[in-house]
């Protein structure tokens, strides 16, 4: 297993347990941290040491101290250790949604001192 994959999947699949497709919702988290950040995650592990941070001690990527909540709080729910607590991803695309309005009423506003 190359340290790739073992970044996008979640103990469930990890530990060979039954899975549902809220694997790929936490693998989409993943991404999403991925995406923000420009990294890859656990990095400064090897595949086993990477594996039992996120089977056994649940390990998650540290989240950027300026990322905005909206897009922390994706991230967080699909990163939930419990599959029955990841959103279903039309939920997931509804919090999309929720941060697409929310980065763009940011965007619109104007920058202190501007003339």
């Amino acid at each position: 297993m190359s340290l790739d994959f073992i970044c996008s999947v979640c103990r469930e699949m990890i530990q060979h347990r039954p899975y549902t497709h809220k694997v790929d919702v936490y693998s989409f988290g993943i991404v999403l941290w991925e995406l923000l950040t420009g990294m890859l995650p656990f990095q400064k592990m090897t595949v086993v040491q990477a594996a039992f941070a996120v089977v056994n001690k649940g390990v998650r990527p540290a989240i950027p101290n300026d990322c905005l909540p909206v897009l922390s709080e994706i991230m967080t729910c699909c990163w939930d250790a419990n599959p029955d607590n990841r959103p279903p991803f039309s939920q997931v695309v509804r919090m999309l949604e929720v941060a697409e309005t929310e980065i763009m009423t940011l965007s619109e506003r104007p920058i202190l001192g501007a003339a």
